[in-house]
């Protein structure tokens, strides 16, 4: 059974309109003759979406899911994985697409459908996850806390604001983006803080601007977490730390090609868990969705149990 998980708003309705080239490329496709749909409508619909498609799961079941990160992220944070009759099929139509960029797919829409009805070409991956005292969450792509966080949240809520009035096109985004990055630059907080990775080895900090953990290697077009595996059990974390915020935009250009590493201010570690202690309470976001505010949390990579359909 296929159930499509439509976010039709995103890029300023792009998902409504590839949504719309898919349905009526459904009814060539052998073994299309059982489908559900459902289209979203604000954030958490998703994960609902996916919670009670798999729930008491007793078949095989793909979710075709059509949107951005966000989405994909609400899906896989919802879905019972704990049996392995669930897969994932995914349409990237977000703006940084960033999974699919790790994963070096170039989605055209002509071949893809038939893609989502055949196990040949699965692959097993690790996912994320943060633990709070709010609870817990799954990400597919990358978790920070500080500054990237700060970005994504006003992001998100001038997206929220501008959805009832009018799409955020693609060049309106980029340019929102460049506006909350300069007011959160000049806004961004220092803290101190310790990180114990592995239960074994103690990190402290003096001056955390963000730290940023992933499963794969790029978070909107920046390569912070280079060198990510998305099949080894591990994350691969990164450390800003620096008196001097002017210093993040050079640490961020070099970050766009991946060679911010040798840097200085930049810490880079790759574990299994992360349990992240800071003295103040920092923004925190998962797959670029808000979190809240939060000063102690864990991160930790599950290995290989996300069934994707490439």
């Amino acid at each position: 059974m296929y159930y499509f998980i439509v976010n039709p708003h995103a890029s300023g309705g792009k998902g409504m309109r590839v949504w719309r080239q898919v349905q009526r490329r459904l009814p060539k496709l052998s073994g299309t003759q059982r489908y559900e749909v459902f289209l979203t409508e604000k954030t958490g619909d998703a994960r609902a979406f996916s919670r009670k498609i798999t729930e008491r799961c007793r078949e095989e079941k793909t979710l075709v899911v059509i949107g951005g990160d966000g989405t994909l992220s609400e899906v896989v944070d919802g879905a019972c994985l704990d049996s392995d009759r669930v897969s994932i099929a995914f349409v990237p139509t977000g703006y940084a697409n960033d999974f699919a960029r790790n994963l070096r797919r170039k989605y055209r829409l002509r071949r893809q459908p038939e893609r989502f009805f055949t196990a040949e070409r699965e692959r097993m991956l690790d996912y994320g996850v943060l633990d709070a005292e709010n609870g817990n969450r799954r990400f597919v792509v990358s978790a920070g806390i500080g500054f990237d966080a700060a970005v994504f949240h006003e992001l998100l809520a001038s997206r929220c604001r501008q959805c009832g009035e009018y799409p955020l096109r693609l060049h309106s985004a980029r340019f929102s983006y460049f506006l909350i990055f300069l007011r959160e630059l000049k806004r961004a907080q220092r803290t101190r803080g310790y990180i114990l990775l592995d239960q074994e080895q103690r990190v402290e900090f003096n001056n955390i601007i963000f730290i940023s953990a992933h499963v794969h290697p790029h978070e909107s077009g920046y390569l912070l977490g280079s060198g990510a595996n998305c099949e080894d059990g591990r994350l691969d974390l990164c450390i800003v730390s620096t008196k001097r915020k002017l210093r993040i935009v050079r640490i961020l250009l070099a970050a766009l090609f991946g060679i911010h590493k040798k840097m200085s201010g930049v810490h880079c570690y790759r574990c299994r868990e992360a349990e992240i202690h800071t003295a103040e309470a920092f923004p925190v976001h998962t797959d670029g969705e808000s979190c809240g505010k939060l000063r102690d949390l864990v991160l930790s990579c599950v290995p290989r149990k996300l069934r994707v359909r490439l």
